[in-house]
């Protein structure tokens, strides 16, 4: 992703699906702009295209290109803009904020992308803090044209319901099979470690693009992590003992795509653990599926279980697609905990 932010940077003017911005939108209480993060994001969400929007924060543009940079200095978090959004705007809008460094200046990037539930339009009354604040009555939209936003017209609506009904719900003609065992790794083998399996099925004859998410809920009993962070510190841990260099070491000891990127993103959470399959250079979406085909272990074995006793594993399964109309659907597994009895050797816990 980082590549496709430089790639809009270096080589693009503003236009329907970029903008450039000085600096992030606020964050605190009573900020006069803290309203135009609500109508910039819902006018971009409702735009009638498939592709990925982005609003890059950083950059000084000049007649809409990129001329200078004005480096942020601590990113805002991305779950307080989600908050903020979630309460006014419905259906909730898929968005992503990241920091990323160009030529020495930390800049940071909006990335919408999966938004097919359109229209996005406020569900409650918006008024800023300040007087001459932004102000939003329930029930408006917003929507990009070119490189300003207006608001929805009846037009609009018309065009936005027409494509749902035209667009069929594909939803039901993906499936995936779930397996979870041990690792082939010899340093993982002999472990409480489990690794998850999922492979993809796509039942029609039409190939399908999807972006997909697992959560994997914690348990009395068993944890998720991720197999390159567990593999990364059994290296450090056995290097350390060693006492051998480092190249020599990753040669002959530690397989080498411990340190490869595996298009997964792993994040931590207090009650579960999410990985996101990212998109590859020259993709919008992470996974696409030939018709009648199967693609196999898509989260490519990062999806580790660790247990200290047998214990019941809840997992799910966030897909979106362009093809699913009425948005984002859940598939749900839960392994019991008998069925981890039979996967665990009393000799590893």
């Amino acid at each position: 992703m980082n590549e496709t932010i430089i790639n809009l940077i270096e080589n693009e003017s503003e236009n329907t699906k970029l903008d450039f911005k000085l600096e992030q939108y606020p964050v605190e209480k009573g900020n006069l702009k803290k309203g135009e993060f609500l109508k910039d994001m819902s006018a971009f969400a409702n735009l009638t295209s498939a592709d990925d929007k982005f609003i890059i924060i950083g950059v000084i543009e000049k007649n809409g290109i990129a001329a200078d940079f004005k480096p942020i200095d601590q990113l805002n978090d991305q779950a307080s803009y989600q908050q903020f959004l979630n309460e006014y705007i419905e259906p909730e809008i898929n968005f992503e904020y990241k920091e990323i460094e160009h030529q020495g200046n930390r800049l940071a990037y909006f990335r919408l992308f999966n938004n097919p539930s359109r229209p996005y339009l406020f569900k409650k009354d918006y008024n800023d803090a300040q007087q001459k604040g932004n102000q939003y009555r329930a029930g408006t939209g917003f929507v990009r044209s070119g490189t300003s936003t207006r608001g929805l017209k009846r037009e609009d609506f018309e065009k936005i319901y027409a494509e749902r009904l035209s667009t069929k719900d594909r939803s039901s003609e993906i499936d995936f099979d779930i397996t979870v065992g041990g690792f082939q790794f010899s340093e993982l083998r002999s472990t409480m470690y489990r690794h998850v399996k999922v492979d993809l099925k796509n039942l029609s004859n039409t190939s399908i693009d999807l972006d997909i998410e697992a959560k994997v809920y914690n348990n009395k009993g068993v944890v998720a992590r991720c197999t390159q962070d567990i593999e990364r510190k059994i290296f450090d841990d056995n290097r350390d003992r060693s006492g051998l260099m480092y190249t020599p070491y990753v040669d002959k000891v530690f397989p080498p795509q411990v340190f490869m990127y595996m298009n997964v993103d792993f994040t931590d959470h207090r009650d579960y653990s999410t990985y996101e399959i990212t998109s590859k250079k020259g993709t919008h979406t992470a996974v696409r599926v030939k018709q009648k085909g199967k693609e196999v272990n898509i989260f490519n074995d990062q999806i580790a279980l660790v247990f200290s006793r047998p214990a019941e594993v809840k997992i799910e399964l966030i897909v979106r697609s362009n093809d699913f109309p009425n948005g984002p659907k859940t598939f749900c597994y839960i392994l019991s905990e008998e069925d981890t009895m039979d996967l665990l050797d009393p000799r590893d816990l």
